[in-house]
């Protein structure tokens, strides 16, 4: 495991011992949560885009 952020690494050391995992676990599953959120925000942001276009739509629509 080689982890390029010092302070990172302390801290994943420490976290692995307090949960009683393997750093390498650790990492795997901080990363997988990160991604997840990522995904989440890109889907949240694709989705206001759309109401941003209809909203727009509709007020041309009508005028406003």
């Amino acid at each position: 495991m080689q982890i390029l952020d010092i302070k990172l690494h302390k801290q994943v050391k420490m976290v692995s011992k307090r949960l009683g995992l393997n750093p390498r676990e650790v990492i795997n599953r901080a990363v997988s949560s990160y991604l997840g959120s990522m995904k989440e925000l890109t889907d949240l942001q694709k989705e206001l885009h759309l109401w941003d276009v209809l909203s727009a739509q509709t007020m041309q629509k009508y005028k406003f």
